[in-house]
């Protein structure tokens, strides 16, 4: 039994995280020794004052490549202050040195800060006029001005008591507008950040942020009914046809925790899983776990089985350093190219898990052979049509039992106090899904056992002794006329 992988819960060295701006935007980021992350226009940090804090846990940026954890939830659970290489000591020089700014920690501070201020609210938007540009009396070249003179966490929260002082309409707005226009300038101009974990999910989520075609327009409820549909757990083998760049495998993996086995399938010379090189996996468990092969060598094994001749210890001896190292690798190569073909050979997996862009009628029809019985297949897809023909093939494949199309959809809600609605627009998309259980028949024909048995029985051994009774009333009879 293979160690089981627990899941990191605190910010550690040669880890990938994932770090969530207020513009809600996101970076992928590397915990290097003594590394700086630039955010932009949010300001730069060193990675070494963030390690040791759980996963979660929001920052500020100060002066220089300094932060200091918001105090909020998770903030209990940080380090002690001598762990953060005297930040702590200059936040506190800071906050002194700008009484005129106070300094807030959550939005819900800043909202109790708005009633503190000279702002009115009104009842309802009925006088509220709006008149472009000329409602904000806070030029550029001053909110320019003031992100010189303002130091470290305290340009956001000057810039933004400017804008809400200087809005002319601002009293006219009713308390849950003026919120959210708060909100909107937070994200705009706060120098603050969020490091969360670096799951399957998240990185899911970064794709679809960058290039979702790259991950094939999956969603993250597409993906979690996969992996329910498929039943990974550990311990299973799974053979895999994954385009999305190793998303789904990374997803896979995570829920193995360490133990089982995944065939990868894939139609190039070497397979695309760049996001794998993302995920908080050692190599150890990734070349343990993870096999690959290409599609040519897993329909024609004995064609592409690697043939490799080993060295005599004296014909190593007289190999350059280079040339040696080169011998190695080829024989690693076709150690591990053998072992792949005789794993796909040996069949019997615990389910079939295709995310591809290939024709997939074709393809199923090639892979469900090697799936044990009782086993899922479960096929995604951006495109419901090439599933539907794949459902009707499957209709007539006595292999394939309960053929089933599937398609989640989460809509995103707006959630504040005393309001909730759905939001006017969403990402569409997402993917479709197709599922089915892969099944023996019996070659021969098929006899039912039960109740119904035992009275067709008695009903035929009524019937034969009805007939023997007629046949010998009728010897009889034969008999009586003869002896007459």
């Amino acid at each position: 039994m293979s160690e089981f992988i627990p899941k990191e819960t605190r910010v550690d060295y040669h880890q990938h995280c994932l770090i969530r701006l207020p513009s809600e935007g996101t970076k992928l980021i590397e915990i290097r020794p003594n590394g700086i992350v630039k955010l932009g226009k949010f300001g730069t940090f060193s990675v070494d004052q963030i390690v040791g804090y759980p996963y979660g846990q929001s920052f500020e940026i100060l002066d220089g490549i300094n932060v200091r954890p918001i105090e909020g939830s998770l903030v209990d659970n940080a380090p002690d202050a001598t762990e953060t290489e005297g930040a702590v000591t200059e936040v506190e020089e800071e906050e002194t040195s700008r009484e005129a700014t106070p300094q807030f920690k959550s939005l819900s501070e800043k909202i109790d800060y708005l009633k503190k201020l000279d702002v009115k609210s009104s009842e309802t938007n009925r006088n509220l006029v709006d008149i472009g540009s000329s409602t904000q009396e806070l030029t550029q070249e001053e909110i320019e001005t003031l992100k010189v003179t303002a130091s470290g966490a305290a340009v956001g929260e000057a810039i933004i008591d400017k804008l809400i002082k200087s809005h002319v309409n601002f009293g006219h707005k009713t308390k849950h507008s003026q919120q959210k226009y708060l909100r909107r300038k937070q994200q705009k101009f706060l120098r603050r950040f969020t490091v969360d974990y670096l799951g399957a999910e998240q990185l899911l989520q970064y794709y679809l942020e960058k290039d979702a075609s790259r991950v094939l327009d999956m969603s993250d409820e597409s993906l979690a009914l996969l992996l329910s549909l498929s039943n990974v757990q550990p311990g299973g083998r799974y053979l895999v046809v994954d385009e999305t760049g190793g998303v789904v495998v990374s997803a896979m993996l995570e829920r193995m925790r360490g133990s089982g086995e995944i065939l990868v399938v894939h139609e190039n010379e070497h397979v695309n899983h760049s996001a794998l090189s993302y995920s908080n996996f050692s190599q150890d468990v990734l070349k343990r776990m993870v096999k690959t092969i290409n599609f040519l060598q897993f329909f024609e094994p004995e064609t592409e089985r690697v043939n490799f001749e080993e060295l005599t210890e004296a014909e190593l001896k007289d190999l350059k350093s280079n040339k040696k190292a080169h011998y190695y690798r080829r024989k690693q190569n076709a150690k591990d190219t053998n072992e792949a073909i005789d794993n796909a050979l040996r069949g019997e997996f615990d389910g079939l898990i295709m995310a591809t862009t290939l024709y997939i009628p074709t393809l199923l029809t090639k892979l469900e052979q090697y799936v044990a019985g009782s086993r899922p297949i479960v096929v995604y897809s951006q495109f419901k049509e090439v599933l539907v023909e794949t459902q009707v093939q499957a209709m007539n494949d006595h292999n394939l039992l309960a053929p089933t199309l599937h398609e989640s959809r989460c809509r995103p809600y707006q959630t504040i106090l005393g309001r909730l609605h759905p939001l006017m627009s969403m990402k569409g998309g997402g993917g479709f899904l197709f599922s089915a259980l892969r099944v023996l028949p019996l070659k021969e024909g098929v006899q039912a056992v039960g109740r119904g048995l035992s009275k067709k029985r008695k009903a035929e051994e009524d019937a034969m002794g009805s007939e023997e009774a007629s046949k010998k009333q009728a010897t009889e009879d034969t008999k009586d006329e003869v002896m007459e």
